[in-house]
């Protein structure tokens, strides 16, 4: 494990990411972090600022850490760019000592600690030795270094120790690096460990404050544990399995909040968002990763045997992926107080619906759904798009899937299937499946694009596209899922539609106004239920979307059903 560790460090940037995960090493560690790193803030040699009992000699001190990245060589060590050691040391005993100090701290043994997740060199290591030789002062000022080999012991002595993290749960850990550049499964040993480290381990502490403080700790261990795989999985070029464990994290960690009355904790929901995060930033990498593809003709067509089937599964895939950033921006930008916050997540919302429209317009499959849960990827689709007022183009969408949908079926080859089934879509491609009734005798894609017709007031689009649904597919029970009392048992741990729910038939009106007023009628008769959802009350709605992709529990209609407006307006938002 202390490799695993250390090769982790070695891939850490020393800006948003070591010296993020310092200090909650020092709060494992007993040692209150007073400040931290900021980016365009002078710190006078100081990137983070901490008090507690030194565990080398238990002596209460004031910790002064200054970060550097990769090992400390000749070439860092005393030269002229900004960011060279040797400076920064004299600053931290010519300014930070003398002019930083709080009052209360200054009678405190200084313990200044060079942190790095590299090692010395040889050719410096006389000259740190020197350095801190000649300025040491006993029981005033002292040195010490944390380079990669430190911070590894370190990390596995107070993060994943045997009592928060026992040998079952490294295992774990081990074997889902070992398997980072596969995609044939499901990461289930980080399932595993998740369900290991916040619901099988039992923490036996009576004392609120101390249960507490291990509450956090193992949020911060699990959300080490999730950075551990993103980095490998990054190195090993394959995201898919750390965005996997990533939703899987934030989902059950969610859940767990619940369990344990935890939701007005701020300490331990702070640690939640640092985990929130951490998703985030995996979602990012894998965003990055696809966007060049979304900007090339048929982008996403991979040259395999069974193209014909994977290109629309891969095309929607991705569309669900970037939605799920897009919700969650949306999410953040709409809880956030902060106007130059809301302007950045709308910039960037902007940006993931350029890539939509991009893949969109580059690869026809984004136009032929094979399977009804595709249904969940179209609506995180739609619902970026939308809010990045992209009306004409997701107007454009909606009649397009529509047409090659009744078209696809009068053909007998890709149209939608209600059985998700990968062995039907082949059977349908070999001439093989069953009739094509019985594959579609339930849908939700299609009621689910009513609504959007009725959300994006397209009335003489809506009558040609009911019209030939109830021609083309009178044998369909047309339903969408609301959740109600019993989902928030399953949404954050399997799919909550086949545990919970109310599957409602809704017959395609002939008028528009006609489903305009039913969205209205049910948005009302099922806010109640939709409100108490524990994500939707404690302002986190895009675990909804998360639950979706990766559990592939149906889209909660009323998150899309808040766009249509009470004026017919023609702009829904």
């Amino acid at each position: 494990m202390k490799l695993v560790i250390r090769e982790y460090l070695s891939m850490l940037k020393e800006s948003g990411e070591l010296d993020v995960l310092l200090p909650d090493l020092l709060l494992a560690m007993g040692i209150q972090p007073l400040s931290k790193a900021q980016v365009g803030v002078r710190q006078h040699g100081v990137d983070i600022a901490a008090r507690g009992l030194d565990p080398d000699d238990g002596i209460d001190k004031l910790f002064l850490l200054t970060v550097k990245q990769g090992d400390l060589s000749r070439r860092n060590w005393d030269d002229e760019s900004a960011q060279a050691l040797r400076p920064s040391l004299n600053e931290i005993l010519d300014v930070y000592l003398t002019q930083c100090i709080d009052e209360e701290y200054k009678n405190l043994s200084k313990k200044i600690i060079v942190c790095c997740n590299g090692d010395i060199k040889q050719n410096v290591e006389r000259n740190w030795q020197g350095y801190k030789e000649n300025n040491t002062k006993p029981q005033e000022v002292e040195f010490d270094f944390w380079g990669a080999d430190k911070l590894a012991l370190l990390i596995e002595e107070y993060f994943l120790d045997e009592y928060l993290f026992p040998e079952q749960s490294r295992k774990y850990l081990r074997k889902t690096i070992a398997l980072a550049d596969q995609n044939e499964q499901d990461p289930e040993y980080f399932y595993a460990l998740i369900e290991e480290t916040l619901f099988v381990k039992d923490i036996q502490i009576q004392n609120e404050a101390k249960l507490n403080k291990a509450r956090s700790k193992i949020l911060s261990t699990l959300n080490l544990s999730l950075n551990i795989v993103f980095h490998w999985c990054s190195e090993a070029d394959n995201l898919k399995p750390a965005l996997l464990c990533a939703e899987r994290t934030v989902l059950r960690t969610w859940e767990w909040l619940g369990k344990n009355n935890l939701f007005r904790n701020n300490n331990i929901v702070n640690k939640f968002h640092q985990l929130f995060d951490t998703y985030l930033s995996v979602l990012r990498a894998f965003t990055n990763k696809l966007q060049p593809y979304c900007f090339v003709k048929d982008g996403l067509f991979g040259y395999v045997e069974a193209e014909e089937i994977e290109y629309p599964l891969r095309t929607f895939e991705v569309i669900g992926i970037l939605g799920s950033l897009g919700i969650a921006l949306w999410n953040l930008a709409s809880d956030s107080q902060d106007e130059n916050i809301q302007k950045s997540y709308e910039q960037e919302i902007k940006a993931i619906a350029q890539m939509i429209k991009a893949l969109i317009t580059n690869n026809p499959s984004a136009f032929t759904p094979r399977y009804d849960s595709h249904a969940n990827d179209i609506v995180s689709g739609l619902i970026v798009l939308i809010v990045a007022e992209s009306l004409d183009f997701a107007k454009c969408w909606i009649v397009k899937i529509s047409s090659s949908i009744i078209r696809a079926y009068k053909l007998g080859r890709c149209f939608p299937i209600h059985t998700n089934s990968y062995n039907d879509l082949v059977a349908i491609t070999v001439g093989e499946a069953p009739p094509k009734d019985k594959l579609t005798r339930a849908s939700t894609i299609l009621p689910m694009l009513a609504d959007w017709y009725a959300i994006l007031n397209l009335p003489n689009e809506y009558q040609e596209f009911q019209k030939n649904v109830n021609k083309t597919f009178a044998h369909t029970n047309f339903m969408l899922w609301f959740p109600d009392e019993s989902t928030e048992d399953f949404l954050y741990s399997t799919n909550a539609g086949y545990k919970s729910g109310v599957s409602s038939s809704l017959p395609l009106h002939q008028s528009i106004n006609d489903v305009r007023q039913r969205i209205f009628s049910l948005r009302e008769d099922r806010k109640t239920v939709y409100k108490e959802i524990s994500c939707i009350n404690h302002g986190y709605f895009s675990l909804t979307a998360i639950a979706s992709r990766h559990f592939g529990t149906p889209f909660i209609p009323l998150l899309w059903y808040q766009f249509l407006q009470e004026d017919n307006s023609d702009s829904p938002i």
